[in-house]
């Protein structure tokens, strides 16, 4: 049994290798528990593995040609338009600059920018 492990993580090293070019390494979450099959498609989409939400758990994350480019609305964006935050998240209808979103796996509170204003914020855990 624990030759069947050693195979496996000595499976992954090579993914691991290829993975850290695409993320900081502590984003990296090279867990037995992840399928190499699931850890291959990630990387073959052009993702990386990051612990992400509340509970940390690890997921493919797809980052944005366009990350932080300035924004007036969701069509600027690859991904979403999101109000830049200063101190505070901005109330809905309020004028706002927007940026857009790093990746596909946004968590935090965060509202959304539609013809340069904020919409209702929300919080993802």
């Amino acid at each position: 049994m624990a030759h069947a492990s050693y195979r496996i993580l000595a499976g992954l090293a090579p993914l691991a290798f290829l993975l850290s070019g695409c993320a900081p390494r502590d984003t990296i979450q090279m867990t037995p528990g992840l399928p190499s099959t699931q850890l291959r498609a990630c990387a073959a989409a052009g993702g990386f593995i990051a612990q992400r939400g509340k509970g940390g758990r690890a997921m493919c994350v797809h980052p944005y040609a366009d990350a932080g480019k300035a924004c007036r609305t969701k069509t600027d964006c690859l991904g979403r338009c999101i109000a830049d935050k200063a101190d505070r998240l901005p109330q809905p209808g309020e004028p706002v600059a927007g940026r857009c979103e790093p990746d596909d796996k946004l968590f935090g509170c965060y509202a959304e920018v539609h013809d340069g204003k904020a919409r209702p914020a929300i919080c993802v855990d």
